[in-house]
């Protein structure tokens, strides 16, 4: 009896060497991956809420409030299931979340400030034609525009004052804001500066080109309003459907769904080709002008 109880300890102490083994193992492969993900990570946060949404968040701090948020996610799917399985759903939820989060800020400020541009153009048109130089009229926009676009030409100026040259500055703005019609504008008043000309004509002709432009994606939206429409609807009909047939006409062969290997296996193709159809209709309907 006394064997067998040194047996068992033995055994207890090499499972737990092996599985203390395994985690250092696990660690050191594993860390440098983890690493380069957690860098990127904090690159894409510096880049969406430092550079283009003007925050003051560190990418650290951000990183830190991801990590507790995919940890309390975690912690809810466990205690939802009762099971380590569930905290997978439960993770992969809170890795999602937050980049999807993050490209709906960039695209709610990016459509604020492309709407807000063709005035601050005119402004520009106006500083210039009463006698402004061109860094004095993008300063009454940073004074006097609405927000977004008097925060990103005060950024603008703020590089141009503590030593970037304009060309520069304008460049960085283009590449912070991402927009096609930045891009046209500062494009434009650069290679006016490098050939000269009526700048406020040229702002003119710029603020009618992008006014026309804008005007273009509006009727392709209205356009496409239905083909989006109907990606959504298609991706949220398969759950419309189920739900349908487990209330009102077979609640066991909806059952038999996910505890089956058929069942599970069928679902697998619904969510395949669900999604195949949905990328495909918004495909379609992305018409870049």
């Amino acid at each position: 009896m006394m064997q067998a109880a040194v047996d068992t300890s033995i055994l207890r102490f090499i499972s737990s060497a092996v599985i203390l083994a395994g985690t250092v193992i696990a660690i050191v492969v594993g860390w440098p991956p983890l690493a380069g993900v957690i860098r990127r990570q904090e690159e894409q946060y510096d880049l969406v809420l430092r550079r283009q949404l003007l925050m003051t968040m560190s990418p650290r701090m951000a990183m830190v409030l991801t990590v507790m948020f995919i940890a309390l996610l975690g912690l809810i799917g466990y205690s939802l299931s009762q099971n380590i399985v569930g905290v997978i759903p439960g993770i992969a939820l809170g890795v999602f979340v937050p980049p999807l989060l993050l490209r709906s800020l960039r695209r709610r400020r990016r459509a604020k400030l492309e709407d807000q541009l063709v005035s601050g153009i005119q402004t520009l048109a106006s500083g210039v034609r009463a006698g402004l130089n061109l860094v004095q009229s993008m300063g009454i926009v940073s004074r006097d525009g609405p927000v977004p676009l008097r925060q990103e030409f005060a950024h603008l100026l703020r590089e141009y004052e503590f030593g970037t040259s304009l060309e520069d500055a304008m460049n960085n703005a283009v590449n912070r804001i991402g927009s096609s019609d930045f891009r046209l504008l500062f494009s434009a008043l650069q290679t006016h500066r490098e050939r000269g000309g009526d700048l406020g004509e040229t702002l003119d002709r710029i603020a009618e080109s992008i006014r026309e432009i804008q005007r273009l994606e509006k009727r392709v939206d209205t356009l496409t309003a239905q083909g989006r429409v109907t990606a959504r609807a298609l991706g949220i009909m398969p759950v419309v459907v189920l739900l349908i047939l487990y209330y009102l006409v077979s609640p066991e062969g909806v059952t038999a769904l996910f505890y089956t290997g058929i069942g599970k296996l069928i679902l697998a193709g619904i969510a395949v080709l669900n999604i195949i159809g949905f990328l495909w209709i918004k495909k379609i309907v992305s018409v870049d002008i």
